[in-house]
């Protein structure tokens, strides 16, 4: 994710966040980005309304449609007096996730961003069930932001795991780690990387001599973990003494957002899968724990064709 030439950014009937078009603004003016906002709208009332009104319905499609071009044409008008270039389009369509994806295929952005959505009962942001499909079908990098300011140097933290490259798609950990790098380059901060690894824990192990050999395998385990990282590192001309490098002993789903909340991490930048694969993310972890229990934003990059 080195050149954002195009950003799109999802919108809905909600008002944006501050946050979120502060955010736009920073990474569109330090890319050299334009900018798309997009609304896909469909209103069920409306529809009803006119079952049998087929001439009455187009009309009052194309008001509804109308009113939201103008609302998020306030929007742009904002955004373009804070130096972006900016256009506007809308679409009806009925399936929200049909309407985004054809519209990424159609405007062929190099970076997609959507804002999480407010949970009244939970009294907390978490990703709905638009964002998860995103996340498993969207082809280009996907960042979901959370209303909350970025630090005036940004935490990044790059989620690695280079002791399962059998199980992941080729070059995806060097996707990661390039698109962490990027963001820095461009809005500064610091990065971080991260790394899990997971073995057997010790409560299976109940005989002395295979809790030897165990934790022999946790010895060997970590040293391999410690060698991989520092591989992938060199491919990049980077040397682990020189990074903020934290390799955890423990599952992803715990150890990342864990980590991420000690350092106050601003973005955090995971590795999609295939878009056909039956795994979602990383590879033996609920995902789903690790995205919703992050604080910082997530930028979900994968490796293209």
């Amino acid at each position: 994710m080195n050149a954002i030439n195009k950003i799109l950014l999802l919108l809905d009937k909600q008002p944006p966040a501050p946050e979120l078009l502060d955010k736009i603004v920073l990474m569109a003016k330090k890319y050299g980005s334009k900018l798309e906002l997009f609304e896909c709208c469909y209103s069920r009332p409306l529809v009803s309304s006119y079952l049998f009104d087929p001439q009455g319905a187009a009309h009052a499609k194309q008001g509804y449609l109308h009113g939201e071009e103008k609302r998020l044409q306030a929007i742009a008008d904002q955004l373009e007096q804070a130096g972006v270039d900016v256009s506007i389009d809308t679409v009806w369509e009925v399936d929200s996730e049909q309407g985004i994806l054809l519209k990424i295929e159609r405007y062929a952005p190099d970076l997609v961003v959507k804002s999480c959505r407010y949970h009244h009962r939970l009294a907390e942001y978490l990703f709905g069930n638009l964002d998860w499909q995103l996340v498993r079908h969207c082809a280009v990098p996907l960042l979901l932001i959370r209303p909350n300011p970025w630090n005036s140097s940004p935490a990044v933290v790059a989620a690695l795991d280079p002791l399962q490259e059998k199980q992941r798609p080729a070059n995806l950990d060097n996707v990661v780690l390039r698109s962490g790098e990027s963001i820095v380059e461009h809005i500064g901060g610091v990065l971080h990387l991260f790394s899990a690894y997971h073995a057997l824990p010790t409560s299976v192990v109940f005989d002395d001599t295979l809790m030897l050999n165990f934790e022999d395998l946790q010895s060997r385990l970590a040293e391999q973990h410690r060698q991989a990282m520092a591989d992938l590192l060199a491919g990049h001309g980077l040397e682990q003494a020189s990074l903020e490098v934290h390799l955890a002993n423990g599952e992803v789903h715990h150890e990342l957002p864990r980590y991420a909340a000690d350092i106050n991490a601003d973005i955090v930048v995971m590795g999609g899968m295939e878009r056909d694969t039956p795994q979602r993310l990383f590879v033996g972890s609920t995902t789903e724990n690790v995205l919703d229990h992050l604080q910082a934003d997530v930028l979900v990059v994968r490796v293209t064709d």
